[in-house]
C-alpha cells in the first residue's frame, strides 16, 4: 500500500496538470507513502483492493481540490465505479449500499443554501462510502464525521485569522479523505468482515 501511495503521489503533478494545477512530486510523494504505510497497517486484506484504488486517486484528487476547488469526474467516477464492482465481487454488498447511503446524504447536503458542499463531493463520498463501509457501519459513520469536523476547523482557524470570509469558497475533499484515513485507523482491523457477514446475509434474503 505504501509503494501505492509513493506511485500516487509522483504521479500527481502530471495528473493535476491536466486539470490546470501546478503541484511538485515531493510533498505528494510524503503524503501518499505516509497514507499508504498507514493504510498498510490498518486494513484487512479483504478490503485492501478498494482502499489502494482509493489512495491511488486520493492523493491527485486532494491536490487538484486545493488547487482549483474542484473533484473531477474523470478521476472520482471510474473509481467509484470500481470500488462498487469490487466490493460485489468480494461478497460485500453492503458496503456498496454504506456508499449509496453516504452519497445521497451529501446530495440532500450539497442542496441546501451555503452548504459548501459541491457534487464532486458528492460524488467522492460514493468511493470513500463503499470504502468505509467495508470497514463496518461504525467506520462509515465517523469517517464522515471527522470530515466534517476537520473541515469545521479549519473553516474557523481561517476565519479567526482573517485570511477567509463566510462566502469563500473551501476545498472539502481534502477533509473527505483525511476523515476516511482517520476512520480507516480506528476501524480497520474488525469491520470488514461484518460487512461480508451482512453482506452473505442480505444475498440470502434476496
Amino acid at each position: 500500500m505504501m509503494i501505492v501511495g509513493a506511485i500516487a503521489g509522483a504521479a500527481t503533478p502530471a495528473i493535476a496538470a491536466r486539470f490546470g494545477v501546478a503541484a511538485r512530486a515531493r510533498p505528494w510523494i510524503v503524503v501518499g507513502a505516509s497514507a499508504g504505510a498507514v493504510l498498510s497497517s490498518a486494513i484487512p486484506p479483504a478490503a485492501a483492493a478498494v482502499w489502494a484504488l482509493a489512495l491511488a486517486v486520493g492523493v491527485p484528487l486532494a491536490a487538484i481540490d486545493l488547487g482549483a476547488h474542484r473533484l473531477p469526474d474523470a478521476l472520482v467516477l471510474p473509481a467509484a465505479a470500481a470500488a462498487a464492482g469490487v466490493a460485489l465481487v468480494g461478497g460485500a454488498p453492503a458496503a456498496v449500499a454504506g456508499g449509496g447511503l453516504l452519497v445521497t446524504a451529501y446530495a440532500l447536503l450539497a442542496v441546501l443554501p451555503r452548504s459548501g458542499l459541491g457534487f464532486g463531493d458528492v460524488k467522492l463520498a460514493g468511493l470513500l462510502g463503499t470504502a468505509l463501509a467495508l470497514l463496518g457501519w461504525g467506520a462509515l459513520a465517523w469517517g464522515t464525521a471527522l470530515a466534517f469536523l476537520s473541515g469545521g476547523l479549519m473553516a474557523a482557524a481561517l476565519l479567526v485569522t482573517g485570511r477567509a470570509t463566510r462566502t469563500t469558497p473551501l476545498p472539502f475533499g481534502p477533509h473527505m479523505l483525511a476523515g476516511a484515513l482517520a476512520a480507516a485507523v480506528l476501524f480497520g482491523s474488525e469491520g470488514t468482515q461484518q460487512a461480508v457477514d451482512v453482506g452473505a446475509v442480505v444475498v440470502q434474503v434476496g
